[in-house]
């Protein structure tokens, strides 16, 4: 599993994309298990956000693995040809793979940590390349980011 963190504040992504039709793009397996960063719910309210702050968001799409370029093109058709630019709330390696697929601008307000497993607990621990090993906040923290959903 990827751990992920936010790389970006809510106001950057606003900023990033106003004038621009959009998609939240989003995978239901990394990225909704690492404080709920992504996932569908993460995914609808960042839409809802920036539709209340007046972006042309068309389409808010999650898919169950982000990594695996099969999964996406299943989901190809619900985002719309007239999207300018994707927001995808995935892990690196699933940012790539939007790219790769979709053929459009990808915007990542997220930064993967590292590999890493969830406690039984539900807390995400990253491993370092040193096999350190450091919670989702510890790691966050370390690495100057915040976690948790952008809104």
């Amino acid at each position: 599993m990827m751990i992920i963190a936010r790389g970006m504040e809510y106001a950057e992504v606003l900023n990033a994309v106003k004038g621009r039709k959009a998609a939240v793009w989003t995978c239901d397996t990394c990225a909704r298990l690492c404080d709920r960063i992504g996932g569908k719910d993460a995914a609808d309210r960042l839409a809802y956000e920036l539709r209340s702050d007046g972006i042309d968001v068309v389409s808010s799409t999650s898919v169950s693995a982000a990594c695996l370029i099969s999964k996406i093109c299943l989901k190809m058709e619900e985002i719309p040809e007239e999207v300018d630019i994707i927001i995808s709330l995935t892990c690196d390696i699933g940012v790539k793979c939007a790219a790769r697929t979709f053929k459009k601008e990808i915007l990542s307000p997220l930064v993967t940590l590292g590999r890493g497993f969830v406690e039984a607990d539900g807390t995400p621990v990253v491993i370092s390349a040193f096999d350190e090993y450091l919670t989702l906040n510890e790691a966050a923290k370390k690495e100057k980011r915040a976690t948790g959903p952008l809104v």
